[in-house]
């Protein structure tokens, strides 16, 4: 019997409880703005500031989902954005990140976000067949 072993991806940084304070696009990239930076996580695992870059975004495959019941178990209702049209009307989205995914040419974060004066979830899907930089300034 053979076993191939897919190792888990261990992030230089954590963006776990960071607000997003803005998204920029430039062309097929984005840069991810956070309120507070993020955190190393190799020691010394220290809060820096700091941003993160996603290269060739794959927009037809990059999206928003707005969740109306934040938390919650059973049905809900909510929204199917595509990412450059949620980001043209939530440049500063005030989105806090609670979980981090990473896999192939794919990044996903969930968390909670304010739009329109409601609360609910919120799960951003990137896909970038370039490079995620984290930049530490």
């Amino acid at each position: 019997m053979k076993r191939t072993i897919r190792e888990n991806i261990h992030a230089p940084y954590s963006l776990h409880d960071m607000n997003v304070s803005a998204f920029e696009i430039s062309g097929d990239d984005i840069v991810m703005r956070m309120q507070s930076g993020m955190v190393r996580c190799t020691s010394p695992c220290e809060q820096v500031e700091g941003h993160v870059e996603f290269h060739k975004v794959g927009w037809d495959f990059s999206y928003a989902y707005l969740l109306s019941v934040n938390g919650n178990t059973g049905s809900f209702s909510g929204s199917k954005m595509e990412l450059r049209e949620f980001i043209r009307s939530n440049p500063k989205p005030n989105f806090t990140i609670l979980d981090e995914t990473y896999g192939y040419n794919r990044t996903n974060y969930s968390g909670y976000i304010t739009v329109d004066d409601s609360f609910c979830e919120c799960n951003i899907e990137i896909y970038h067949e370039g490079d995620m930089v984290f930049v530490e300034e």
